[in-house]
């Protein structure tokens, strides 16, 4: 804080003698400046001097600050501070409140005023009788007690919210009773969700799982990569998913660190998360440096690989010529100094790391700027620990209840630190909703004081203890089948027949389409249910048929072998290059990373695309030659199929193969060369994968070609006089 001066003009001159400082804070008050020092011959003026900074300037009218203090609105500063998230949550309760009275025909019981314990337990009870939400859809209904919990928390704050006080403490006590009668009645479950913790061991088979598995095949090779920085950095750091799907390029300091034990130098990763839950006021930002290991067992942990990757892609270091991890390892560290900071072009500092695909006309593209939404992380990571063979649905917050019980039970990680990382105010919010409530400590070694089995009880909590790969995932066409049989749809069914004979050309008609979205989302609904019937079978029964098959001699498959096929060869590329084996010198260690490296920035700029039906492959009759080796082959025969599409394409009348998946470099080459059944059906890809993303007044590239087209008009002409292509007509 700037020293003011005395009103007299004078000030203790002997603090500032050969200094600037003050306190150590920089003045930038200079004592010689006539305009802050006060004449002395002047000792008349002084009083009108010293004050004149009250006087107005043209840019702080006093006109200006009486406006807004007469049009100011205190209400915008004393409700309580929400993110939009719980706003919605909270509307939502205050609309079913109010749809409460109206069905009712009890509008005077609207006001907050005439809440009484009669009231609320009448809108609870109607409130979990409801089926149908907006717009007629059906509800999943509420299942667990705890939900009843929830919705009571909200409906307390939506009162607040109204009246800007709390409900009475006597009411509130009431209320638990009504709650407990209330989910007696309803038949809810006393048992909540398990907070299932993804522990090392678990999250290294997902990682794995990730990495080769062929059964999840997403639209982009960065989403694969992106799926794995994200456990990674999930598991490390704890934090909540959105600050993890939130972190801009500015969030990240990429640094050569010196060992100060005399090793190499280390890769330095800091990453300060800035979109922390925020309540009351905004959070201090947290900084979690992680240290590159040298001679990893395996890389699949190591976040600096494949963000080092994504950064390389992404062009992103402001240093030119910083643009591979070859010229990553020819960096040093000056003797005198102990860092060289690799900073990131300025340029990209709002710039998500994590982002959405986009689809264009030639295919998927990775958006500039849109960040990946958590809707899209969800499914990646139940589906990884589905293939995975896990019994708990795996979800982003498993990496941060493991992430928050390994700091708790770390001698190193204080409370205090603990609470730091973790965004909570005391351990109490750690204890009440982050704690699982599967106790991980061998009691009864405890209380008869012997040796703890650590190891076993450890086993006993993993979510791997469950692993399961003929778990069932997915109904059998036969099962999908059966829901026609269903009382509701072969309702819909014969109403839908009915309709197809009164009403002439009745598939065009409004009412006809209208029964049949219903049908096929009661449909989707049987199947639903029927689906989380059959699991929770199989997970009672299947045990049973496992141990007498045992008793009865028979020999039971284990089926934990996963077979990997249609690997892209990117893809194997990628794997062989994070499980290969540390290096026995430094010089192959760096070699190991580098390449790694190298995978993960190829991967980052590949399209997987969807997987069509296999056929039986041809023999192509091509024999390896001596000295030459199997990659090279294949990469000859690639050549050749790229070849002998491209010829079809252009010289056949109606081809079979897309021209515009021909064209994109970035599909794997068993895609871009996919002969269609009919060119029927290539006009049908054409229109659904191509035409469709196509916006109105964009130009378009046809890369086979390398020409530009104007429109979309141009571009449907280009397909059928150059490539066969019949599309012409479609929307």
């Amino acid at each position: 804080m700037r020293r003011r001066l005395l009103v007299d003009g004078s000030s203790d001159e002997s603090e500032y003698a050969g200094s600037d400082t003050d306190g150590g804070v920089e003045s930038d008050t200079d004592l010689t400046d006539d305009e802050t020092c006060v004449d002395e011959d002047n000792e008349q003026g002084e009083g009108v001097e010293d004050q004149a900074w009250l006087f107005a300037d043209e840019n702080h009218l006093p006109e200006h600050y009486l406006q807004q203090l007469e049009t100011f609105d205190e209400t915008e500063y004393t409700k309580e501070d929400y993110k939009d998230s719980s706003t919605r949550l909270l509307d939502r309760i205050e609309d079913q409140w109010n749809q409460c009275w109206t069905y009712l025909g009890k509008d005077n019981l609207r006001a907050y005023t005439t809440v009484s314990v009669r009231t609320l337990h009448t809108f609870f009870d109607w409130l979990l009788d409801q089926r149908q939400g907006k717009g007629g859809r059906k509800r999943r209904g509420t299942k667990f007690a705890s939900s009843l919990g929830t919705y009571w928390k909200v409906y307390r704050l939506v009162y607040e919210r109204a009246t800007s006080v709390k409900i009475d403490g006597k009411m509130n006590r009431s209320m638990h009773k009504v709650l407990r009668k209330l989910a007696k009645k309803h038949g809810l479950k006393k048992i909540g969700r398990d907070k299932a913790c993804m522990y090392i061991e678990d999250q290294t088979l997902v990682l794995q799982t990730n990495l080769e598995t062929t059964e999840k095949r997403y639209s982009h090779g960065r989403y694969r990569i992106q799926a794995h920085l994200y456990l990674q950095l999930g598991g490390f750091t704890a934090n909540r998913p959105q600050a993890l799907l939130n972190l801009c390029y500015r969030h990240i300091q990429v640094t050569l660190l010196r060992d100060p034990e005399g090793g190499p130098h280390r890769v330095l990763l800091e990453f300060t998360f800035e979109f922390t839950k925020e309540f009351l006021g905004i959070k201090d930002m947290n900084t979690f440096p992680l240290p590159e290991i040298i001679y990893d067992e395996s890389l699949i942990f190591s976040p600096h690989v494949f963000l080092l990757g994504v950064l390389f892609r992404d062009q992103a270091f402001a240093a030119y010529n910083l643009t591979s991890p070859e010229e990553l390892s020819r960096l040093h560290i000056p003797q005198s100094r102990n860092e060289l900071p690799l900073r990131l072009n300025q340029e990209l500092d709002d710039i998500p790391v994590f982002r959405k695909a986009v689809r264009t006309p030639n295919g998927w593209v990775i958006s500039d700027d849109e960040p990946l939404p958590y809707s899209t992380l969800l499914p990646w990571i139940r589906m990884l620990g589905q293939i995975t063979g896990f019994a708990q649905v795996t979800r982003p917050y498993s990496l941060r209840y493991a992430g928050g019980k390994a700091f708790n039970e770390n001698g190193n990680v204080s409370e205090a630190m603990q609470n730091l990382m973790m965004g909570h105010a005391n351990i109490g919010t750690f204890l009440k909703h982050y704690l699982s409530r599967r106790v991980t400590v061998d009691t009864q070694a405890v209380v008869r004081g012997i040796q703890p089995q650590d190891a076993l009880m450890r086993a006993a909590c993993t979510m791997s203890r469950s692993i399961d790969r003929r778990r069932p995932r997915r109904l059998t066409p036969e099962q999908s089948a059966s829901v026609n049989d269903h009382p509701t749809i072969r309702s819909l069914l014969d109403r839908r027949e009915r309709l197809k004979r009164t009403i002439k050309n009745a598939t065009n008609h409004l009412k006809y389409k209208k029964l049949n979205r219903t049908i096929n989302q009661e449909r989707q609904r049987q199947r639903h249910a029927l689906l989380q019937d059959v699991k929770e079978r199989w997970e009672y029964e299947q045990p049973v048929r496992d141990v007498e098959q045992q008793l009865a001699g028979i020999e039971i498959k284990d089926g934990l072998e996963v077979v990997h096929n249609d690997l892209l060869p990117a893809q194997k590329e990628l794997i062989d290059a994070i499980l290969a084996h540390p290096g026995l010198s430094l010089e192959e260690e760096i070699r190991r990373r580098n390449k790694a490296i190298r995978a993960v920035m190829r991967y980052c700029g590949i399209e997987e695309g969807r997987m069509y039906p296999s056929r039986p492959k041809r023999s192509s009759g091509c024999i390896t030659l001596p000295g030459k080796s199997e990659d090279a082959s294949q990469l000859d025969l690639d050549e050749e199929a790229l070849e002998a599409a491209k010829v079809l394409v252009y010289k056949e009348t109606r081809p079979r193969v897309c021209f515009v998946c021909l064209g994109n470099e970035n599909l794997p080459t068993e895609l871009r060369t996919h002969s269609f059944h009919t060119s029927g059906d290539l006009s049908k890809h054409f229109k659904r994968k191509h035409l469709a993303n196509t916006r109105k007044g964009e130009s378009i590239r046809c890369n086979l070609c390398q020409v530009d087209l104007n429109n979309k008009m141009h571009w449907q002409r280009h397909a059928h006089d150059v490539h066969g292509t019949v599309s012409l007509g479609a929307t």
